[in-house]
């Protein structure tokens, strides 16, 4: 069964990973406290698989700290690439997966040597919020029926074109 293994938050841009055993989710935000969630960001939540860090580690012949990969949420048990569009239930947190969540050069320096091309295409996913609240480690993990695949993928396409229409706001 698919469950939430670990939790991990970054207060500010460039600090320390803390790790939680709960925490609180806001719709259409991300997790309260940590730096990167925000009203309509495309990555308001991310999550990755244990068992890829399990396998990168193994890849690379050292030990990957727990929240070196700079993903949220990490989870067991299921696999993360094949649920692009679909809805997910974590406890009472429902999120819809947005995308993946490819590596950048910042693995580099948080996990080591090799770690961009190793997580290359099993980074995690995205996941914008759709309902909030506590999330724990524990928390069991469900796929859900998004209704409509059409609505849901319309949904999905303005929630990226707001994202990027306020991106550029903030450039000019």
């Amino acid at each position: 069964m698919a469950e939430i293994i670990s939790i991990h938050i970054v207060r500010k841009q460039n600090g320390p990973t803390e790790s939680c055993n709960q925490v609180v989710v806001r719709t259409n935000f991300g997790i309260e406290g940590d730096y990167r969630s925000g009203k309509y960001q495309i990555g308001q939540i991310t999550l990755v698989e244990s068992e890829i860090m399990d396998t990168v580690s193994r890849e690379l012949g050292y030990d990957i700290p727990a929240g070196a990969s700079r993903r949220q949420i990490m989870v067991g048990g299921i696999t993360l690439n094949d649920l692009i569009g679909q809805n997910l239930r974590m406890g009472n947190v429902l999120v819809r997966v947005e995308d993946k969540c490819n590596p950048c050069n910042n693995m580099e320096k948080r996990i080591g040597r090799g770690a961009k091309d190793a997580m290359n295409n099993r980074g995690g996913i995205r996941c914008r919020i759709i309902r909030g609240g506590e999330l724990r480690v524990g928390d069991k993990i469900t796929v859900e029926d998004s209704g409509c695949t059409y609505s849901a993928k319309l949904s999905s396409f303005c929630f990226k074109v707001i994202s990027y229409l306020i991106k550029l706001s903030n450039k000019a």
